[in-house]
């Protein structure tokens, strides 16, 4: 990419060069507008303006070379304060950047300048699908224009000129099929991509969607990656230039520049090194998504890179590819032990080094979203998960009766300290008692089933890793956890408080929701229910055992009874036992 700079003598432009040049992009240095273009060797694709130039305002500059008509087809104005900014927004300048700003904050206005944001046309009569569809495509870069039936989105898209139009089949006015066909025989719409997406969803209903000529058909529901992916793949060639960043290591000059470019026109931001041990430096002053490095080079061979990458904490999980003429067994041995993601051998066509690293990322930006996602559901739910998913049907809801023991507990009072308190102290105080708490119940075998505000519910099953039985471990998990809330508090002027109850029996224990939107997999039942109201008769600081979890308990603990005990919603009183010890 070729950018203009117009700058008085001084500072700003060695920052730029510095910032701009190392990622890849041409830079051209001005005092004025029209003496850079005529320097140029093309128009470049961006220009920056200082806040004064050639002896005015850049926003009178601008507005002369508008006026002349050589204005420049992006302008970025970098102004001193957020008000001349805003101001220079309005009078023309496509976007503002704020000085002094970071070197990753003006690389990134710089591309995103250069590449507008695509508009997609969403085109349907329900509003279910717009308030579900408009943030998705809204999260994913895209601006949208929304119509709700067919005249209405065919006068938009002569208006407006959107990337894509997003369809439904059934509206009124004018059906998707009807839109569709409106578009492709309108010369001036006609390389306007149509994506039909519909509950029609027989062989019939997408033939005649292609034969109106469709680009794509999708059947509702659709799965949100998929329509992304679908729209990503039809504006391929439009799209913004904001993906991952890559770091291609070469000592050759031509193999850089080669696999660079390749990437650059995929939207990928590249930066480059020129050997193992400049590659090091840049992974590690600013760890990009996946690093592509030659074998032999100079200073740092490829291997040792890698081995120096993956000592590195900040490092040691990025994805890392070789370009390598070797390919003997004994390489690629020494691959696997280094932890190398994969090999590209030379000579490669571009072709094979664009889906090579889409696929490593697309395999990596996986591996994260299910290491992620373990961190938001419970361990049971994800067993419950891929055990769907291989049956096939993700509609079947199931449920079984298991006996199980539910723990139950709760921070006294915190609801009402928290009224004190930012919601940064609130989070930081909470998620620092569910830190100590948590491990005891996963030593235990426990899985934590949800957290409600500052209390835990919590599974324990039998199960052939663990020797115990259920109702054992649960109560060692809620004796552990009152110790680990004693350490929590030392040393801390906020003292917390914790009541657990424990409750024993058979739970249904399944899939509780929407089949189609949202579902739980939990637990149900009145021993789901009592084991919270022993919870709220606890002693402070204490754990309280019901009935049927004594019973199976009573010659491994100390407890002490405590009878007559009114539970919410239960007629007659109850025994229940305060927690001792272990025998």
């Amino acid at each position: 990419m070729l950018v203009g700079l117009v700058t008085p003598p001084g500072i700003l432009g060695d920052f730029v060069g510095r910032t701009l040049e190392p990622a890849g992009h041409e830079l051209c240095v001005a005092v004025a507008l029209q003496p850079l273009l005529d320097q140029a060797p093309r128009v470049p694709d961006v220009v920056l303006f200082a806040p004064w130039v050639d002896g005015g305002t850049a926003m009178d500059a601008l507005a002369r070379a508008d006026a002349a008509g050589h204005a420049p087809p992006r302008s970025v104005y970098l102004g001193l304060n957020g008000a001349g900014c805003e101001q220079a927004r309005r009078g023309g300048f496509h976007a503002a950047l704020t000085l002094p700003f970071q070197a990753r904050e003006l690389l990134e206005v710089v591309e995103n300048s250069a590449h507008p944001r695509l508009t997609v046309l969403l085109a349907d009569d329900s509003e279910l699908i717009h308030r579900h569809t408009v943030p998705l495509l809204r999260g994913a870069g895209y601006e949208v224009l929304e119509a709700w039936d067919g005249e209405q989105a065919l006068a938009l898209l002569r208006q407006q000129r959107p990337e894509l139009l997003l369809s439904d089949v059934e509206m009124p006015r004018l059906n998707g099929y009807e839109l569709c066909r409106a578009v492709k025989s309108d010369p001036e719409l006609a390389g306007t991509p149509v994506v039909m997406c519909s509950s029609l969803g027989e062989a019939a209903d997408l033939e005649r969607g292609f034969d109106a000529g469709a680009d794509e058909y999708l059947v509702k529901p659709v799965v949100p990656e998929e329509l992304i992916s679908r729209l990503h793949a039809l504006l391929a060639t439009r799209l913004i230039a904001t993906r991952e960043r890559v770091l291609v290591v070469d000592d050759s000059a031509a193999i850089r520049h080669l696999v660079a470019d390749c990437l650059r026109r995929q939207g990928f931001v590249v930066s480059t090194a020129v050997d193992g041990k400049d590659g090091l430096a840049k992974a590690v002053a600013e760890p990009p998504e996946l690093v592509l490095t030659d074998y032999d080079m100079p200073q740092m061979n490829g291997f040792e890179l890698v081995l120096a990458l993956r000592r590195d904490l900040r490092t040691r999980d990025i994805p890392i590819v070789m370009l390598t003429a070797r390919d003997t067994e004994r390489d690629q041995a020494k691959m696997r032990a280094a932890r190398l993601t994969s090999y590209l051998v030379k000579p490669f066509s571009t072709d094979k080094c664009i889906a090579l690293v889409e696929r490593v990322l697309a395999e990596h930006r996986l591996a994260r979203y299910k290491e992620a996602s373990r961190l938001y559901i419970s361990e049971g739910t994800v067993k419950a998960a891929e055990q769907l998913s291989l049956q096939g049907s993700l509609e079947a809801a199931r449920a079984r009766e298991v006996d199980a023991t539910l723990l139950f507990s709760d921070l006294s009072g915190f609801t009402n300290m928290s009224a004190q308190m930012s919601p940064a102290e609130v989070v930081e105080i909470l998620n620092g008692a569910f830190d100590a708490l948590c491990v005891v119940i996963k030593e235990q075998g426990g899985d934590i089933d949800k957290f409600i505000g500052d209390a835990i519910m919590a599974v324990f099953e039998d199960r052939p890793e663990h020797e115990e039985p259920h109702a054992l471990r649960a109560a060692r998990a809620a004796w552990g956890m009152q110790r680990a809330l004693e350490a929590y508090n030392e040393g801390r002027q906020q003292r917390l408080a914790m009541r657990i109850g424990i409750n024993s029996g058979l739970v249904v224990r399944g899939d509780i929701g929407s089949r189609h939107v949202r579902r739980d997999y939990t637990c149900i039942g009145d021993v789901v229910n009592r084991a919270q109201r022993h919870e709220s008769k606890c002693p402070l600081g204490g754990v309280l055992l019901s009935a049927d979890s004594y019973a199976r308990l009573h010659e491994q603990v100390f407890a002490t009874e405590q009878p007559g005990i009114l539970l919410k919603g239960i007629d007659a009183p109850v025994s229940a036992w305060v927690l001792n010890g272990f025998r």
